[in-house]
């Protein structure tokens, strides 16, 4: 799938958050590290097949980086995720009748390096590796790798603009996605920004933010998702590759739990849903989209 605007979640959310922290902590003293962890669960309710059948899922994830200021002008860090999907299908017609996959599993490390150039323009790289495989696939056939690059400046104390790429290897081909970092404050309770790494739309989506209260935020946003996966070699669809793609749209309500907690909770829609096996090549074998299916999300975090 080449939709220019398509995003590796994973990869640009570790920079994009390490960005985006970066200009946030300009000025903090050499060897300062932070520290922060997140837990999530989803569910995406059952909805209609293009052709006849029904899906659902449900996710589990859960990550965590650190950080450290090595000097005024540059800052690293490590990170890593795990996130396990379970997919359940009734009678999909596009796969024959038999569920094409059941259980997926996504497991990342990076690493992310920003460097100020000045006090208004920051750069970054963040090199990835992922192995994203049906459960009991080999895990030596479902490595993905590549690195994001990007850049942003400061415009003025209230608007963070800023740009990049991700290019990496995901199986048969290589994808080159751009993406957009904002943050915006367009009055004292509205702001334009990238939507939090560990909600279902990932630090790539972009989202509306209304500030209720000091601990209370409300936001609706949304953005393009595409994942690929490695499936086992026993199965309707053996060896071969899955393919998912959606634009998830959520609200979120969110509350600060004390300085260093966070509960976020999302309600929304995946849309423009499809799903699609091809061979280790990237030729199509079967495809079928799905209706806008309803779906509910929450996270805890902790960030220090």
């Amino acid at each position: 799938m080449k939709h220019a605007t398509q995003i590796r979640v994973f990869l640009s959310t570790v920079l994009v958050v390490a960005l985006a922290s970066s200009a946030r902590a300009q000025g903090k003293p050499p060897g300062t590290v932070t520290f922060s962890a997140a837990a999530t669960g989803f569910h995406q309710f059952s909805s209609e097949l293009e052709q006849p059948g029904t899906v659902n899922a449900s996710n589990a994830a859960v990550s965590a980086s650190v950080t450290r200021q090595m000097v005024a002008a540059f800052a690293a860090g490590l990170s890593a995720r795990f996130l396990s999907e379970d997919w359940q299908f009734d009678s999909p017609a596009a796969f024959g009748g038999s569920a094409p996959w059941q259980e997926l599993q996504r497991s990342s490390m990076g690493a992310s390096l920003s460097l100020a150039l000045s006090k208004t323009v920051l750069v970054g790289v963040s090199p990835s590796v992922e192995w994203a495989l049906e459960n009991g696939a080999d895990s030596g056939d479902a490595l993905t790798y590549g690195a994001v690059v990007s850049a942003l400046k400061v415009l003025k104390p209230d608007l963070i603009l800023g740009a990049g790429a991700s290019v990496y290897r995901q199986f048969y081909s290589i994808k080159t996605s751009p993406f957009l970092i904002i943050n915006w404050k367009l009055n004292e309770k509205l702001r334009i920004a990238n939507a939090l790494p560990a909600g279902p739309e990932g630090g790539a989506g972009i989202e509306l933010r209304w500030t209720l209260s000091p601990d209370w935020e409300l936001a609706g946003g949304g953005v393009l998702r595409s994942d690929r996966y490695r499936l086992k070699a026993t199965g309707p669809a053996a060896g071969n590759i899955a393919e998912t793609s959606s634009m998830p749209m959520f609200l979120r309500l969110s509350r600060k739990l004390g300085s260093e907690f966070k509960a976020d909770l999302y309600s929304g829609v995946m849309a423009q849903g499809r799903l699609r096996t091809r061979d280790s090549d990237g030729h199509q074998l079967a495809s079928t989209s799905y209706g806008a299916a309803p779906a509910i999300a929450a996270t805890i975090s902790f960030k220090r």
